[in-house]
């Protein structure tokens, strides 16, 4: 179970004024390709399971390509529970994928995790893209976390978010809260996560 804080921020002015607070350089920068997929009938989605690549480029690195299975994602006042699996996956085959979702079932057989999507939720006429979006990831060192400034792109425009991976959210939250208060950096909870955003059209 995954268990982190999401803030919004309503501006990229609002977004450099936390970065600074935070000390203004990133112990890394992420550039993530986030690629959605589900069965043609939408099978995994009635299910509520939520199925993502993500291709991960940083500086001076080689890209790597990670899977994700998501479920039972609840949101509420600011913190997001999710059931969550991940496993790194050939950058290759990732993009072949991304380019033709319908090797989904034949590439399974060489990946533990996406073998467990294929098996969970039959899709027997096929995959295909639920949708897409691009997001840059910064993150700093903060009192005992790793805070998570977010810079995401959706086809209908862009939004800020602050993420804290905690065990404790309502004391990560309390503490973040304090210091966007103090640095009069306008703030709220975020109301829809970012699968949900691009599949609504909204920038919540």
């Amino acid at each position: 179970m995954e268990i982190e804080i999401k803030i919004r921020l309503p501006s990229e002015q609002d977004t450099i004024k936390l970065e600074d607070a935070l000390g203004g350089h990133p112990s890394s920068t992420e550039n993530q390709d986030n690629v959605f997929f589900d069965g043609v009938h939408k099978e995994l989605i009635k299910s509520k399971l939520v199925f993502r690549i993500r291709i991960i480029e940083k500086s001076s690195k080689e890209p790597i390509a990670v899977v994700a299975l998501k479920g039972n994602a609840v949101l509420v006042d600011g913190i997001a529970h999710v059931e969550e699996e991940e496993e790194q996956i050939d950058i290759e085959t990732a993009r072949r994928i991304i380019t033709n979702p319908n090797l989904i079932s034949e590439e399974a057989k060489n990946h533990r995790l996406l073998q467990k999507i294929v098996d969970r939720v039959p899709c027997n006429d096929g995959y295909a893209q639920m949708g897409r979006f691009r997001n840059v990831r910064n993150k700093y060192p903060w009192k005992e976390y790793v805070v998570e400034v977010d810079r995401t792109t959706y086809p209908h425009g862009s939004c800020y978010e602050v993420e804290i991976e905690s065990t404790d959210p309502v004391k990560a939250k309390e503490q973040m809260t304090h210091l966007l208060q103090e640095h009069g950096i306008a703030f709220g909870n975020s109301q829809k996560n970012k699968f949900e955003n691009m599949i609504y059209g909204t920038l919540d």
